[in-house]
């Protein structure tokens, strides 16, 4: 299971989903949880998303 602080520390560049999953926990073969918890990160100001790139980063 993915947690805030793992998230974090890989977002030193802003990411895609599935770089960030490759990097936080590599053998999940689903990113739904990553995204659920990324949208209850970005709703809390923890993180961005950039709709154009498409790639989150730190708030």
């Amino acid at each position: 299971m993915t947690n805030e602080a793992e998230v974090l520390a890989a977002l030193e560049k802003p990411l895609a989903v599935y770089a960030l999953q490759q990097r936080v926990d590599p053998s999940s073969k689903s990113t739904d949880a990553l995204q659920d918890l990324l949208m209850r990160m970005r709703a809390a100001g923890k993180v961005k998303f950039d709709i154009k790139t498409g790639k989150w980063s730190r708030a």
